[in-house]
């Protein structure tokens, strides 16, 4: 390499640099942007959520030892905890007697644990103002957990005194697992989260690190997050992207200084696609590890046959048969 080539590439390498680190300036500035206009302007973005910001409300917690089994299932009290070891006719249920207004608490979280990946679970509430009816929503899974939820999703029957919780789980669709795969389920506790900045960013974040595992699509689609979730990641990095560039074009407009001198727009906001797409992809990526593993519990080492009938979304669409009459051609 001539003299010249190398200054010429050693010149090229730390402009990089120099970019990627106004990258990270500029990804910052953007993000405490973003984050300023989405507090501001937080009940615009999202009316579902007006009337629910008590801020006299306190945290309330529900241990799990308070729940109380529902005539399917078996299982009872253990400590401050409640264990389900056994279903009735694939589903088994579990509730607690309370008294709390919805308003005040627009985010429940769940601590439970040993729901294996064949099983799913819903939340179920009644009102006072209606007992007789029962309203709910299913729960989001996170590997043996379930997550945060976002009760306000539920439009206009999560409402009022709410007089009873009730959580039921039940088999999924695939025939060949049942009873939670005779695994125990253990609810520590249930708590019922008020309106604030930490509970919002927990929901957001909970729903980027677990969106739905399979969705039944012919095309790879990522969705991001379940149909319940708050915002979507992909839109946050395409604003992440938009105000980056706007900021370093004001800078780059304005009164130049050494900083402003030594700032390449168009390098720059290449390093910030680059860093998004990066971001992007992590979550992307660490759900498809999710499938992986997924994939490998219902269908490693199996005959086809077996595979067939756990297989959730073929036997989700022939819940009779999963359609075995087309084996083994499909």
């Amino acid at each position: 390499m001539q003299p010249n080539e190398a200054t010429a590439s050693a010149s090229n390498k730390q402009a990089w640099w120099v970019a990627l680190r106004h990258a990270v300036i500029a990804l910052a500035s953007s993000t405490v942007v973003l984050i300023a206009v989405y507090s501001i302007w937080f009940f615009d973005f999202h009316p579902e959520f007006t009337g629910f910001n008590n801020p006299k409300a306190e945290p309330m917690v529900l241990l799990g030892n308070r729940f109380r089994p529902i005539g399917m299932g078996s299982g009872g009290a253990k400590g401050n905890t409640s264990i389900i070891n056994g279903f009735t006719e694939g589903q088994a249920g579990i509730s607690v007697k309370t008294s709390f207004r919805a308003e005040d608490y627009p985010f429940i979280k769940f601590d439970i644990e040993g729901l294996t990946r064949f099983t799913d679970a819903s939340v179920y509430w009644r009102r006072a103002a209606e007992p007789k009816e029962l309203y709910g929503l299913p729960l989001n899974r996170s590997g043996d957990e379930v997550t945060q939820l976002a009760m306000v999703y539920d439009g206009e029957h999560y409402k009022g005194l709410i007089t009873e919780l009730i959580i039921v789980f039940f088999d999924g669709p695939a025939k060949g697992f049942s009873d939670n795969n005779d695994v125990d389920i253990v609810i520590k506790q249930v708590e019922l989260r008020p309106f604030s900045a930490k509970a919002v960013a927990g929901q957001i974040w909970e729903d980027w690190v677990n969106p739905p595992l399979w969705q039944g699509y012919s095309n790879n689609i990522v969705r991001g997050i379940h149909r319940n979730g708050m915002v979507f990641p992909n839109l946050v990095l395409n604003l992440l992207v938009a105000t980056s560039a706007l900021i370093l074009l004001i800078a780059r407009l304005s009164t130049p200084t050494k900083w402003r001198a030594s700032l390449s727009v168009s390098r720059t906001v290449l390093v910030v696609i680059g860093l998004c797409w990066v971001m992007g992809d992590s979550l992307r990526w660490q759900w498809r590890i999710e499938q992986l593993i997924d994939t490998h519990e219902r269908y490693a080492g199996l005959p086809l046959e077996e595979r067939i009938r756990n297989n959730p979304i073929r036997c989700a669409r022939f819940p009779k048969d999963c359609r075995a009459d087309l084996l083994p051609y499909f």
